[in-house]
């Protein structure tokens, strides 16, 4: 009887370590997927960033740095215990607030624009349509916004996956080898601009995710970066081998080099990318509105009508005018969430500081 109890006290370990494993992946694809949207998966972000035919080692330095961004993000999350973004920036930012809510709303909304954009460019490359390919793409993703967080991250569960492969398909089957020597240089200012840009729709869903344990924190990040990393070398590579940068969407150029197979399959992995990462922004959107109209379903349309009008502006207009602005303000943000938990931090020593002394001075009166 002893030895079945500690072994099914084992299976109970192997179980639980399991699903914290399980737990650290969707957190990490979650990442990933809110990354990888209609510009990244395009290239074109990339090229607006980086150029024409950009240094394959950005792509290391740009991961490190989203691996400390997860970090920070998913810690705040953890440390404020919300599941509303603005409750999140009522923790962090106090009475400056308003501010830190008017550039989330920003942000996310010119994100969501962007991926509406982003869908009738895709779909254009069949029929021009627009804008019915992004109303239909916009209705979905508010049905599974008013559904909550959990709709958005088995929704990543399952994409992310299947566009990661086919990134690194893509792009590695149209990297001519042996690659080019490096000549373009390294501008650490616009890599810490792109991954600031970057992070910003996903600390607005990151932060409300605080349910997980340091290790799985630490191990979700570390999937994510690295995930991140290798894509963004892969694109990169491709760039460098064809001339596809000039394109709205390099991406498909870069498939079409591997023959028109690769291309009809680019067009639906793009797809999923943009919807991935719609699905984060109308989220973040959606939980701004809900807290000035409690009906979900109005608040779901005009996140959607809010989203078409920005995305009236063009794909390659959002991504190359007000990506970077995002980007220059996404640092103070990403700054002040790490002076958070720094004086929080600091606050709660010192307030175990003073519990200790206040313990001691009762013992040493009592023993007098």
């Amino acid at each position: 009887m002893r030895y079945l109890f500690i072994y099914l006290n084992d299976v109970r370990i192997y179980f639980n370590m399991f699903k914290s494993f399980l737990r650290s992946m969707s957190v990490s694809m979650l990442i990933v997927g809110t990354m990888i949207g209609a510009g990244f998966a395009s290239g074109k972000e990339v090229v607006s960033f980086f150029g024409d035919v950009p240094n394959i080692f950005i792509a290391l330095i740009a991961g490190v740095l989203v691996f400390g961004c997860s970090v920070l993000f998913l810690f705040v999350g953890r440390r404020v215990k919300k599941s509303d973004i603005g409750e999140v920036n009522g923790a962090v930012f106090g009475k400056a607030r308003p501010f830190a809510d008017v550039f989330m709303l920003f942000n996310s909304m010119t994100v969501l624009g962007a991926m509406l954009a982003g869908t009738d460019s895709l779909a254009a490359e069949f029929i021009d349509i627009r804008p019915f390919a992004s109303i239909i793409l916009g209705t979905l993703c508010a049905v599974i916004a008013v559904k909550g967080l959990s709709g958005v991250i088995k929704a990543n569960a399952v994409l992310v996956p299947i566009m990661i492969g086919f990134l690194c398909a893509c792009t590695l089957s149209a990297i001519d080898f042996p690659m080019k020597a490096q000549s373009s240089h390294i501008n650490i200012g616009g890599i810490i601009l792109y991954v600031s840009m970057n992070m910003i729709l996903g600390g607005s869903v990151l932060t409300t995710v605080h349910k997980l344990s340091p290790r799985e924190i630490i191990l979700a990040s570390a999937v994510a970066s690295g995930i991140i990393a290798l894509l963004l070398m892969c694109i990169m590579g491709a760039l460098q081998s064809c001339s596809a940068a000039h394109a709205d969407m390099p991406i498909l150029l870069i498939s079409l080099k591997s023959g028109r197979p690769m291309y009809f399959i680019a067009l639906p992995v793009i797809a999923a990318s943009i919807f991935t990462t719609m699905l984060s922004a109308f989220k973040s959107v959606y939980d701004y509105v809900l807290c000035f109209f409690k009906h979900k379903i109005t608040a779901a349309g005009l996140c959607l009508v809010g989203g078409l009008l920005v995305g009236a502006f063009g794909f390659s207009g959002v991504v190359g005018t007000l990506y970077p602005i995002i980007g220059g303000i996404g640092i103070l943000y990403i700054a002040c969430n790490a002076w958070f938990l720094v004086r929080t931090r600091v606050k709660r020593k010192v307030k175990n500081k003073i519990g200790k002394t206040r313990i001691r001075k009762r013992k040493t009166q009592s023993s007098m």
